[in-house]
């Protein structure tokens, strides 16, 4: 068996829809240095393996087309025509985008917290410096036989507006969760804690504030310490506020964690309920926060 061989069959023992170049970079890369497939020990290795080598190889899947450019994506992506999965919008968009997950409305769904319908599959990724920073670690962590850096491999994918043919909508953070992984797929997602402290932090992206404080009403007491540990991982304190309100007042649930959100209010600040909204005289005293949602 030759190096070439030798990739197509571990292509098609991945099993996955598609294949970015890093991920086909990473797989060449373990192949050339074991030196073997299974239990075969091959003919015919390259010299080296790096990014030119990575390019032929790929040319070289076109040819025998195992691998297609996939055209909901700029570049760099490509269609593995023999896999056995077709691929959900979600999973290809978490596969191309190693850092990327399911979330806002489009995790409410997902979880049944909403009968709503989302227009468009909300996704979250990291900012551009902080994507970039967690490529670096992944490489270091990837590829540690790397002798030299090499800056091609931080390609980070750009996908269409359309993918399988839904629309997507990408929203980037500062402070991206740890989402969890659906089970016999690739698609993150996130918690069902972190999910419900999203809707407070980011409300217009969750059906808007009046529809998340009915799925809150319905739905949190049920989720109350998943809920809590997500909020206390999360450094922003006016969803502690929010949260703290919506808790104690609206579902009139006391607990020793929630009270400590207390020291997030700001007395003579102007926090609101909905950050969508105009500021509103009814006020919590005990939050200092101006309840603006009728």
């Amino acid at each position: 068996m030759n190096f070439t061989d030798a990739l197509e069959e571990a292509l098609l023992a991945r099993d996955l829809p598609i294949i970015t170049f890093y991920d086909f970079f990473v797989l060449g890369e373990r192949i050339f240095f074991t030196k073997k497939w299974g239990e075969h020990f091959l003919k015919r290795l390259p010299h080296n393996w790096d990014y030119p080598r990575a390019r032929n190889a790929i040319k070289r899947m076109e040819e025998r087309q195992a691998l297609v450019p996939d055209s909901n994506f700029r570049s760099f992506v490509w269609r593995v025509t023999q896999s056995t999965r077709a691929g959900s919008a979600e999973e290809i968009i978490c596969i191309s985008d190693p850092f990327s997950y399911v979330s806002h409305l489009s995790a409410m769904h997902k979880y049944g917290l909403t009968n709503r319908s989302p227009e468009a599959l909300q996704i979250t990724t990291p900012k551009r410096k902080l994507w970039n920073s967690m490529q670096e670690e992944r490489i270091k962590k990837d590829l540690p036989s790397l002798a030299t850096f090499e800056p091609k491999l931080m390609f980070r994918p750009h996908y269409n507006e359309f993918v399988r043919r839904r629309k997507v909508s990408t929203h980037t953070t500062s402070s991206p969760w740890k989402p969890a992984k659906l089970a016999g797929e690739e698609t993150r997602i996130t918690t069902i804690g972190q999910t419900f402290a999203d809707m407070l932090l980011q409300p217009a992206l969750c059906g808007g504030m009046r529809h998340v404080l009915d799925v809150w009403a319905k739905e949190a007491t049920i989720w109350a310490d998943e809920i809590i540990e997500a909020i206390n991982k999360h450094k922003s304190k006016i969803i502690k506020v929010r949260a703290g309100y919506i808790f104690t007042e609206v579902l009139e649930i006391t607990d020793p964690r929630i009270t400590l959100w207390k020291t997030n209010a700001q007395r003579g600040g102007s926090q609101k309920l909905d950050p969508e909204n105009d500021y509103s005289a009814n006020y919590s005293e005990t939050w200092m926060i101006s309840i603006n949602v009728d």
